[in-house]
């Protein structure tokens, strides 16, 4: 079960806070401007990895949707202590670096999902709670950081989507991650239509 974490519900855009995760991907047609949005996630993809989301950190960046998304995923253990729901001092590392795409000088240029995942450890009723606390941790202290916080979406997972087999010490920190989904909003693709003129 998906839930949304309560800190997120201040100065949204409702039409946007009604959608599911898959609708919220998907919920800009990009029409004929598609290849300009996708060339341009990929040169910024390509800038993550290159900086600060770096494989032998554990950390993966990658497009989605034919390139149009982009999601990072960091380790939960860089974010947060075993069972804990507190940022450590040292999660701004990794979450200073997403500021650019939430300011509010350009509103709704990235759409940026949150998506808090755990291992399978614990009932279902403790791995929902622990994402929904973190992921509220998490958006809590990007409005500290001064993000704009109007076109980021914060949601729990839980335990639902594994992406290792739950049966390993490493598959189980594998599964502990925030993914971070890096979505064209309306501005972005107003910037595609100009570079098509």
């Amino acid at each position: 079960m998906l839930l949304m974490a309560p800190a997120a519900m201040a100065d949204r855009v409702p039409e946007l806070d009604a959608m599911s995760n898959e609708e919220l991907i998907t919920s800009l047609d990009l029409g004929k401007h598609a290849q300009a949005v996708r060339d341009a996630q990929s040169k910024e993809a390509k800038k993550l990895i290159n900086s600060t989301y770096k494989p032998a950190d554990g950390c993966n960046v990658e497009t989605y949707r034919g390139g149009e998304v982009i999601i990072i995923s960091i380790p939960a253990h860089l974010l947060f202590e075993p069972n804990g729901t507190g940022l450590m001092p040292e999660a701004d590392l990794w979450l200073k670096p997403m500021k650019k795409y939430a300011m509010a000088s350009k509103p709704d240029y990235f759409r940026m999902l949150l998506v808090m995942h755990t291992d399978n450890t614990g009932s279902p009723e403790y791995t929902d709670e622990l994402s929904l606390k973190r992921v509220d941790a998490i958006f809590e202290r990007m409005a500290e950081l001064g993000f704009d916080t109007s076109y980021i979406f914060p949601t729990a997972a839980g335990a639902t989507d594994p992406i290792k087999p739950n049966n390993t010490v490493a598959g189980r920190d594998a599964n502990r991650r925030l993914e971070v989904y890096l979505i064209p909003g309306k501005e972005m693709l107003e910037a595609a239509k100009k570079v098509a003129k």
